[in-house]
């Protein structure tokens, strides 16, 4: 027989938008997981396991919608400068 020797806890989590569920508070405080912290989620088969990122902090951050829609807005290259450099490329290939 093979019995862990940490308790099981479970519970049903409610499934919300976009997919997102909420882990116990209690969970959270037990496993040092804190808001805008990074986990691991791993699938194996019909089970999904969760595991905290402990040590160093991902070498990653995750960009909000806005963020996101504000760094696309700001990335655009004005039309003038699109010719401009249209211009001088076909200039210098001649």
């Amino acid at each position: 027989m093979n019995q862990s020797s940490t308790p099981v806890d479970q519970e049903w989590l409610k499934v919300l938008g976009k997919g997102m569920i909420t882990l116990p508070k209690k969970w959270r405080d037990e496993m040092g997981i804190n808001q805008g912290d990074v986990v691991k989620a791993k699938k194996e088969g019909n089970r999904v396991f969760i595991e905290p990122k402990l040590g160093k902090p991902a070498p990653y951050r995750v960009y909000t919608k806005d963020e996101i829609e504000t760094f696309l807005r700001e990335d655009k290259v004005p039309k003038t400068l699109i010719a401009k450099a249209q211009k001088d490329l076909s200039s210098r290939s001649s």
